[in-house]
């Protein structure tokens, strides 16, 4: 006799089995056959990454396996692992016990793993080419989807690197080049043809460009700053943050000075201040119109700015930008009562009565940015808000076989991973307007979250942070910040996965020893053991 069953409706796949047999005859099944249900951090996640079964793999030391369940989901882990908000994380069900699981320190570790391998040229399979415009991380994640599924893809980038807004609107303490590079090489290799310093509509016509592509995917991003119609914005030392952070990268030279004045409250504000620290300036600070706990940037990157250094002013609206000879000398700010009204809306309230102001030799207006689509003359449909106007389910806009997606077609600027997966999303368009198919059929069903994730009997376990360089190691020098997870540290923090959703199975049963741990341990009473219930006892060999 042998363990007699597992009932499927009852186990959680919380796992206590698993540990409790001392013969191995019982595994996870992170893939389930008929269960539907996905766990909340796949659910949470814009790209649907199959986080329970790479956490699984990892757990089991099958690091290999973990990239390629990755890589079915994401075309650049090694970046999203570094600089992803990680929305999974805010609904890991194993906070219910302790903490999240570190999964963005994991993606990063497999991500980091994934870069030792060398991509090998993809087979092309279809004739249809695809022109995707734009390399940052919609359109590289476009590109990439296509061609795993054979389909040519051409990449055109106006600026002379490939990347996007991955390179020159993330600073290199948070993404390192070396890290931004390795990924897009993996995906020239796989056979993608990245074409830079080609402008649309001077290098090259969008006429030109349908007629020599079956398809087309817009993701030019927002690459332009937005202005801010403010007294003293002509003087000489006013910059735009993204011409700002765009020199940086690019190392186009860029001087800073000495006192530093950055308006805006978002990420590209924030990573404009502390780039202006690592160049030199002596003294930044960061006027924004909300609340400190307001401020849309992300809050490890507002903690971040603090801890280094930067003064920020909440609550404070810029009323004009004072000079002297023409040159920038400081700022006057106004408190600013409330950013947004009672339904939540951007609507700033400020009191003039109540000023300030700030000496500065430099100001720069990062109060957000917009895509520029003077390149598209066609009768392209857009919005109120002159974005591209898309079908939100297949992203195709109104010109049959032109499809776009990110910062284009969406108010506010998308994290990376909201952008791969809208390209994930348009290629899967494409693949079905090339083969003359349905674009919609089947995609507006949504898998049902996974109701009873694994609670009872789970032990507290302390979460592995990610470390940071001190403050005093990232003075002057644009060193990454974030320190990735050892080996040992991944697989400890990936056995703190509940992976929800998953089941218990018999692998083994002709090893079973009729010990009765695994029923015993069970939380649900899920297990089912010979009907003889008899514990045998463990036999010491000499």
């Amino acid at each position: 006799m042998s363990i007699s069953r597992i009932d499927p409706e009852l186990c959680n796949g919380c796992g206590m089995c698993v540990d409790a047999c001392p013969e191995d005859v019982i595994r996870l099944d992170s893939a389930p056959g008929g269960k539907e249900e996905l766990p909340a951090c796949t659910m949470a996640c814009p790209a649907g990454v199959g986080t329970r079964r790479y956490m699984n793999f990892l757990e089991l030391g099958m690091i290999d396996d973990a990239v390629v369940v990755l890589r079915e989901a994401l075309p650049f882990p090694a970046v999203t692992g570094r600089v992803c908000p990680h929305p999974c994380e805010s609904e890991c069900a194993r906070k219910e016990v302790d903490q999240a699981v570190n999964i963005n320190g994991l993606e990063r570790f497999v991500g980091d793993h994934w870069l030792r391998e060398k991509a090998q040229p993809l087979r092309k399979i279809y004739a249809g080419k695809t022109a995707v415009i734009g390399s940052g991380p919609a359109g590289l994640a476009c590109a990439y989807f296509l061609c795993r599924m054979g389909y040519p893809v051409t990449v055109f980038e106006s600026m002379p690197m490939p990347g996007g807004m991955l390179r020159a609107g993330i600073p290199e303490y948070r993404l390192p080049r070396e890290v931004l590079n390795a990924q897009i090489d993996y995906i020239k290799d796989m056979g993608v043809d990245i074409r830079t310093g080609v402008k649309i509509g001077s290098d090259i016509g969008l006429e030109e460009i349908r007629s020599q592509y079956q398809a087309i995917f817009v993701a030019v991003g927002n690459q332009v700053s937005k202005k801010l119609e403010l007294e003293g914005t002509g003087l000489d030392g006013v910059f735009l943050g993204l011409d700002f952070l765009r020199s940086v990268n690019l190392k186009t030279g860029v001087e800073v000075k000495k006192r530093v004045a950055v308006i805006g409250g978002g990420n590209v504000a924030v990573n404009v201040a502390l780039t202006a620290l690592r160049l030199g300036a002596k003294e930044v600070h960061l006027v924004c119109l909300e609340r400190l706990e307001e401020m849309p940037a992300y809050e490890e990157e507002v903690r971040q700015a603090l801890e280094e250094g930067v003064l920020i002013d909440p609550s404070s609206a810029p009323r004009r930008i004072v000079g002297k000879s023409g040159k920038v000398t400081g700022i006057e700010i106004v408190r600013c009562i409330e950013a947004f009204d009672k339904n939540g809306a951007f609507n700033p309230l400020c009191d003039e009565q109540v000023s300030a102001s700030l000496k500065a030799d430099q100001v720069i207006l990062a109060v957000g940015q917009e895509p520029d689509l003077s390149m598209f003359p066609l009768g392209i449909l857009k919005t109120k808000e002159g974005l591209i106007k898309v079908d939100r389910v297949t992203l195709e806009t109104s010109v049959p076989g032109m499809f776009a997606g990110g910062d284009v077609v969406s108010s506010g600027s998308a994290s990376v991973v909201e952008a791969i997966a809208a390209g994930k999303t348009a290629s899967v368009s494409i693949d079905r307007y090339l083969k003359g198919e349905d674009l919609a059929s089947g995609r507006y069903a949504k898998p049902s979250r996974v109701r009873k994730p694994p609670k009872e009997g789970i032990a507290t376990w302390a979460r592995q942070t990610t470390s940071l360089l001190s403050v005093t190691e990232r003075r002057g020098n644009f060193r990454e910040v974030k320190i990735g997870f050892s080996e040992d540290a991944a697989h400890l923090e990936a056995q703190r996965c509940m992976t929800c959703g998953s089941r218990a199975v018999i692998t083994y049963p002709e090893d079973c020893m009729l010990c009765l741990y695994c029923e015993r341990d069970c939380p649900v009473r899920a297990i089912y053991v010979s009907p003889e219930k008899t514990a045998r006892p463990m036999v010491a060999w000499d």
